[in-house]
């Protein structure tokens, strides 16, 4: 008769064990969720500032968004709707950015902050200019 309660036993020892092992190891107080994230924005600032949700974002020496709307910021990623133009794209875009989707990812810790490191754009852009788009790379970081 004590073969049901030793069972019984046994499966609350393993439910604990899941337990703990599900939420002991839970992130602590200041994870890297609740850390800030920016992006560094050359968008005249030569040395750039930390923003977030900035309207306008240069992207790069040759890509810049304008008209930003973001849909999400943070913690890992942020998307955002605007205009894209740049130097590969003139002169038909200086007068008529193309609408555009961006998204900012891998964010790096940079003295408390998070930085995101990478754009990738979605753009309708015309065939004649893809080779030359700057629609994907390397942000700059502190």
């Amino acid at each position: 008769m004590s073969l049901p309660v030793c069972l019984s036993f046994a499966a609350l020892s393993v439910t604990a064990i899941a337990l703990c092992v599900a939420g002991c190891g839970s992130a602590p107080t200041g994870s890297v969720a609740e850390t800030p994230v920016y992006v560094l924005n050359l968008q005249n600032s030569e040395r750039g500032r930390a923003e977030q949700r900035p309207a306008n974002l240069v992207l790069s020496e040759f890509s810049t968004m304008s008209g930003v709307t973001w849909r999400t910021w943070g913690p890992t990623r942020a998307t955002g709707a605007g205009k894209i133009s740049g130097t590969w794209c003139l002169p038909e875009c200086a007068d008529a950015p193309y609408a555009a989707t961006v998204t900012l990812s891998s964010v790096i810790p940079v003295k408390g902050k998070g930085y995101f490191s990478r754009y990738a754009v979605m753009a309708d852009v015309p065939v004649r200019q893809r080779p030359e788009a700057d629609l994907s790379g390397v942000l700059p970081t502190p």
